[in-house]
C-alpha cells in the first residue's frame, strides 16, 4: 500500500510539473536576476547570489532548486552584465539551465532604466525506470529521455533607491520537450510554456531606523491562470528584514533578511502550505547566500537601488 501511494504521489508531482515548468522563489526581491534580465549590474557592484529552494518538505520525490546567480555592473554603470545557473529536480525529472544577461542602463532624473536580453539553454533529463509502473508498455513513461532546449528572453526595469518595477519575458520560445505517437495513430506533444512577470515595490520611513516595503510579484504562464505573490517587509536599521507574503492558492510565507556585514548577507524563507497539500507537506525551506563586493572601477551612484 506504501509503495502504491508513493507511485501516487510521483505521479501528481510529474503531473505539477508538466503545469508549472519553472521554479518560484520565495526571496525573489532579493535576487530580481532570476525572473528578469534587465535586472543585471542594477546594484553598482558585484553581486553573487545562491539560493537553495526544498518544497513540500516531508513528501517523497518533491521539488528541489540549486540557482547561482552573479551579476555586476561595466563602463561607469552603463552596462550590466549576469549568469544564471540552476538545477531543478522533481520526481524522476532533472533539468539544468545556464544563462547569460545583458542590460543597458539609462540613467534620468528620477531612476535608471534598463533593458535587458538574456539568452541560455536547458537540459532535462528524465529517468522513468525509476518509477512503478501499472502499464510497462506506457509510451510515455519509458526508458530516459534527454532533451536539450534553448531559449532567450527579454525585459526593462526600473529602479531608485526607494522603488523599484519591472517586466519580463524571460523564456520566450515554446520548445518541444516530447512528441509520442500511440499505436491508434494519435500523437501526444508536450511543450515549454512562454512565461511572463511584472514586478514592483517601494519603501516608506516609519520613523529614522524603521522602514516599510511592500512589493508584489504576478506571473502569467500561458494556458495556465494568473498567479501572484503580495510582501510586506520590515527594514530595522538597514540590517535586519522581516516580511510576510502571501502567494495565490499556495502560501503564507515568512521571510527575514539579515546583512552582516558590508560584503555577506543570508537569507531564509519559510513556506506554510495552504492547500490540499498542507495535510501531507510541512511546507518549503529556502536559504539564500549573498555576497556583495566593490570592483575596482567602482563608483557611487545615488540612483542606483539600496534595498532591492
Amino acid at each position: 500500500m506504501r509503495k502504491s501511494l508513493a507511485t501516487i504521489i510521483s505521479m501528481l508531482i510529474v503531473s505539477c510539473a508538466i503545469a508549472q515548468q519553472r521554479q518560484v522563489m520565495s526571496t525573489y526581491m532579493f535576487n530580481g536576476l532570476a525572473i528578469n534580465p534587465a535586472y543585471a549590474g542594477s546594484l553598482n557592484i558585484l553581486s553573487a547570489a545562491f539560493i537553495h529552494r526544498k518544497q513540500w518538505i516531508n513528501v517523497d520525490g518533491a521539488p528541489r532548486s540549486n540557482i547561482l546567480s552573479v551579476h555586476s555592473s561595466f563602463y561607469g554603470n552603463q552596462i550590466g552584465l549576469g549568469l544564471q545557473v540552476s538545477e531543478d529536480v522533481i520526481g524522476v525529472h532533472k533539468e539544468t539551465a545556464a544563462y547569460l544577461s545583458g542590460a543597458y542602463k539609462i540613467k534620468t532624473g528620477v531612476g535608471i532604466l534598463a533593458m535587458g536580453l538574456s539568452g541560455g539553454f536547458d537540459n532535462r533529463r528524465s529517468n522513468f525506470e525509476e518509477l512503478n509502473l501499472l502499464r510497462e508498455d506506457d509510451e510515455l513513461l519509458s526508458g530516459t529521455p534527454t532533451r536539450f532546449t534553448p531559449n532567450f528572453g527579454t525585459g526593462i526595469y526600473f529602479a531608485n533607491p526607494r522603488m523599484y518595477a519591472g517586466i519580463s519575458v524571460p523564456y520566450i520560445l515554446e520548445n518541444s520537450l516530447y512528441e509520442v505517437q500511440a499505436e491508434d495513430g494519435t500523437t501526444t506533444e508536450g511543450k515549454e510554456s512562454r512565461y511572463y512577470y511584472a514586478t514592483g515595490g517601494v519603501v516608506f520611513d516609519l520613523n529614522q531606523n524603521v522602514k516599510f516595503s511592500p512589493s508584489a510579484l504576478f506571473r502569467y504562464q500561458e494556458q495556465s491562470r494568473v498567479g501572484w505573490d503580495l510582501n510586506a517587509t520590515i527594514i530595522f536599521d538597514g540590517i535586519a528584514y522581516a516580511g510576510v507574503s502571501y502567494r495565490s492558492g499556495d502560501a503564507i510565507v515568512f521571510l527575514t533578511q539579515l546583512i552582516l556585514n558590508e560584503n555577506f548577507r543570508i537569507g531564509y524563507a519559510y513556506d506554510a502550505t495552504v492547500n490540499a497539500l498542507a495535510h501531507h507537506s510541512r511546507g518549503t525551506h529556502e536559504i539564500m547566500l549573498n555576497y556583495r563586493v566593490k570592483l575596482r572601477n567602482y563608483k557611487k551612484d545615488p540612483q542606483c537601488p539600496v534595498y532591492f
